[in-house]
């Protein structure tokens, strides 16, 4: 992009009102709730795709951010429900 780690902070904050990484997490949940949602690969599965060596780790980042866990996400929105 020949611009600075700053400089597209800035714009980020400028444009969007948000940080990068707000931007990027968003993206992330947004990626996660898809999966789970779409398919019937296990958190363990997603998690790793989306570049989290730990399913523990992204549980509880999926958790702070969209409140609530994949697996209550997967079961009252996702495919789990589609299943029932």
């Amino acid at each position: 992009m020949n611009i600075s780690s700053k400089a597209l902070a800035k714009l980020s904050k400028n444009y969007f009102n948000k940080t990068l990484t707000d931007l990027i997490s968003e993206r992330i949940i947004i990626e996660a709730k898809r999966e789970l949602y779409m398919t019937n690969k296990t958190v363990k599965e997603i998690a790793y795709e989306l570049g989290y060596d730990d399913e523990h780790y992204f549980s509880r980042f999926f958790k702070t951010n969209a409140d609530v866990s994949p697996q209550i996400y997967r079961e009252t929105v996702g495919f789990g429900k589609m299943q029932a």
